[in-house]
C-alpha cells in the first residue's frame, strides 16, 4: 500500500485568479483601524534561501503581503512540501500552522491565509474567496492546521491510539491517530514526531498511512488519514478466534519488508519494530498493512543512549549494544525477532515478557527441534509455523553479525514468500477447476427453464383431463405411449421438482461459494463456523513482485 495523495490544480482557472488578484487595488486597507490583523511579521519567520532552482511546481500565483505597513504583491509557489516566496525564501511546510481568516471592514471584505513559524507570521491576502480555497487546499496537504474539535467529532476507538472521526459538517467518516505531545519529557521525542510526519508525507515510503491533514492544537496532533478498519497485528493474534494464514503471515512480512526497502531508499530507517507498531487494516475491502510510529532521528556514533532506553532489550541489534547508529539492518533483526516470537506462539499463551523470554533463550533448541519435524513430513508444534523456509528467513534475520545478516532485498527473495506465492495459485488452480464455467452454468439454466416449462404443460394437461381419471385403470389407459401426458402421475411430478431443486440448490452453492471469495466491505475478519479467519484472498500476495 503505497501513500499517494494527489489534487488536480486547474491550472486556467488559477490564471484567472492570478489576473484578479494583480489588477485588485487594497490601498483602502491600510486605512482600517485594524490593519493590524493584516501585518506579517516576517521577520521572525525561519526562511531557507534557495540557491538552485526547482523543478515540478505544484502551484504558482500571486497574493498581497503587508508588511511595515507596506501593501505589496507577491509571486509565490508551491513544491516538494516548501512555500516558496518572492523565488528566493522558502519555508518548510510541515513546520508550519496555517489557518483561514476573513478580513472585515464595512462592506469590504479580504481572505487570509496565515502561515505561522517559529512565532513568525506570513499572511498571504486575497480578494478573491475561489484564491483563498484553492491555495489553501494545497497548502494543507503538508502544513498543520488549528481547531481540529471544531471540524471534527472523535467517535470509537479502532485500535492503539487511533480513532474514527467524523466531520460535523460534511458527515464523512475519516481515521486519525491521536499523539498527545505534552507527556512528552525529551527533545528526542520532538524531533522525532516531526521526523515520523515527514515519513508520512513522503510519497516513496511504502505501506505507511495517507495523510490527509494535520492538526496541532495545544500540543495534541490529530493526523487524519482515510477511514479504516483494523487491529495491531498483537491484537490479532491475542484474539482466539482469528485464524492467521500462511498466505496471511507471509503477506504482514513482506509488507514491513516493503517498508524499510523504501525507508531504506531515502536513507531513513524505522528504529522500533514491534507488534504494536504493525497495523493490519482493511480499507474498502482490501487488506493491507500500515507501518507505524518510527524513531527516526540522526543518531551519532556512540551517542544512541535514547534509541538503546526506548527500544525493549529484545529488540537491540547486538550491534547497537556495541555503539553502532541504528538503521535497516537493525530493522531486519527486529522484524527476524518478531516473526520469531510469531512461529512460536500459541493461542493459549500470552506474548508477555516470561514467553518472549523463554522463547529468546531457547532459539537454537526450538529451531532445531522443528526442523526435524520438517525433515520428517511432520507438521510443526506451533499452529503459526508452517515450514522449513521460515524458518530459515528466522535463522538469516535475526543473525548476529550484521555483515552476515540478510540485506532486505534477499529478504523480499526468500524461498519462503516465493513458496507461499506459490501454494495461493495452486489453491486458486485448483479450485477454479472444480467450477462449472460460464457457458455450462447458463446452458444448466437454460435447460432447467426448458424442463420447467416442459413439466408446467404437461402438468396443465393433466389438469385439462381430469374428467378421465376414471378410465385411469382401464386397459385402454395402460396402452398410452410413455409420452403421454396421462402418465405423468404425482410421484414423476415430484421428480422434476426435485431435478429443480437440484440445479437451483447447485448454482446457489456456486454463488454462495464465489461470494465467500470475495473480500468484506465493512470488516476483514469472515466469519465461518463460529471462528473469525483473516480474508486471504485479497492480500495480492500472489501479485507481489518477488
Amino acid at each position: 500500500m503505497k501513500q499517494k495523495r494527489v489534487i488536480k490544480v486547474d491550472n486556467e482557472r488559477l490564471n484567472k485568479l492570478k489576473t484578479n488578484e494583480s489588477t485588485a487595488c487594497l490601498d483602502w486597507a491600510l486605512k482600517q483601524p485594524n490593519i493590524n490583523e493584516l501585518q506579517s511579521t516576517i521577520q521572525q519567520m525561519s526562511f531557507i534561501d534557495l540557491h538552485f532552482e526547482i523543478e515540478n511546481i505544484e502551484m504558482q500565483g500571486v497574493c498581497h503581503v503587508l508588511s511595515n505597513n507596506q501593501m505589496q504583491l507577491k509571486f509565490i509557489s508551491i513544491a516538494n512540501g516548501l512555500l516558496i516566496f518572492q523565488e528566493t525564501n522558502c519555508v518548510v511546510l510541515s513546520d508550519c500552522v496555517i489557518q483561514k481568516k476573513k478580513f472585515h471592514c464595512h462592506h469590504n471584505q479580504l481572505f487570509l491565509i496565515i502561515v505561522q513559524n517559529n512565532g513568525g507570521r506570513l499572511i498571504l491576502i486575497f480578494q478573491h474567496p475561489m484564491s483563498q480555497k484553492e491555495w489553501f487546499k494545497i497548502l494543507k496537504l503538508s502544513a498543520k492546521q488549528i481547531d481540529f474539535l471544531k471540524k471534527y467529532r472523535i467517535q470509537n476507538n479502532i485500535c492503539l491510539n487511533f480513532y474514527s472521526v467524523s466531520h460535523k459538517k460534511k458527515k464523512k467518516k475519516f481515521a486519525a491517530q491521536i499523539i498527545n505531545r505534552k507527556t512528552f519529557k525529551f527533545y528526542d521525542l520532538q524531533e522525532i514526531v516531526n521526523n515520523y510526519i515527514k515519513i508520512l508525507r513522503n510519497t516513496n515510503i511504502q505501506n505507511v498511512f495517507p495523510i490527509i491533514s494535520i492538526f496541532d492544537d495545544n500540543d495534541i496532533l490529530y493526523l487524519l488519514t482515510d477511514q479504516f478498519i483494523g487491529n495491531s497485528f498483537e491484537q490479532l493474534l491475542s484474539n482466539q478466534k482469528t485464524i492467521v494464514t500462511q498466505a496471511d503471515l507471509a503477506f504482514i512480512i513482506f509488507s514491513v519488508l516493503q517498508n524499510l526497502r523504501s525507508l531504506q531508499e531515502e536513507d531513513l530507517f524505522h528504529g522500533n519494530l514491534n507488534l504494536d507498531n504493525i497495523i493490519i487494516v482493511n480499507q474498502s475491502g482490501q487488506l493491507g498493512v500500515y507501518v507505524i510510529n518510527p524513531i527516526y532521528k540522526l543518531y551519532k556514533q556512540k551517542q544512541v543512549d535514547y534509541y538503546v532506553n526506548a527500544v525493549p532489550d529484545y529488540l537491540l541489534a547486538p550491534e547497537i549494544n556495541e555503539n553502532q547508529t541504528p538503521s535497516v539492518c537493525s530493522d531486519i533483526y527486529q522484524l527476524g525477532i518478531i516473526l520469531m516470537l510469531v512461529s512460536f506462539y500459541s493461542v493459549s499463551q500470552k506474548i508477555n515478557n516470561s514467553f518472549i523470554e523463554r522463547v529468546i533463550n531457547n532459539k537454537e533448541i526450538l529451531i532445531t527441534q522443528q526442523q526435524i519435524k520438517f525433515q520428517k513430513c511432520q507438521d510443526s508444534d506451533f499452529p503459526f509455523l508452517f515450514s522449513a523456509c521460515q524458518l530459515d528467513l528466522i535463522k538469516q534475520m535475526t543473525e548476529s553479525d550484521p555483515n552476515r545478516r540478510i540485506q532486505v532485498q534477499d529478504a523480499l527473495k526468500h524461498a519462503w514468500f516465493i513458496n507461499t506465492k506459490d501454494k495461493i495459485k495452486t489453491q486458486k488452480q485448483n479450485f477454479n477447476r472444480h467450477l462449472p464455467s460460464l457457458k455450462t452454468i447458463i446452458e444448466m439454466v437454460e435447460q432447467s427453464d426448458y424442463d420447467i416449462k416442459r413439466k408446467s404443460l404437461q402438468s396443465t394437461a393433466i389438469n385439462l383431463k381430469l374428467p378421465l381419471s376414471k378410465y385411469e385403470f382401464s386397459p385402454f389407459t395402460q396402452q398410452q405411449p410413455e409420452l403421454s401426458p396421462l402418465r405423468k402421475t404425482s410421484e414423476s411430478l415430484n421428480e422434476v421438482l426435485d431435478e429443480e431443486h437440484q440445479i437451483s440448490n447447485l448454482i446457489d452453492q456456486l454463488n454462495n461459494k464465489q461470494y465467500i471469495m470475495l473480500p468484506s466491505q465493512y470488516n476483514h475478519f469472515n466469519q465461518a463456523k463460529s471462528q473469525l479467519r483473516l480474508v486471504q484472498t485479497e492480500n495480492n500476495l500472489d501479485q507481489l513482485h518477488i
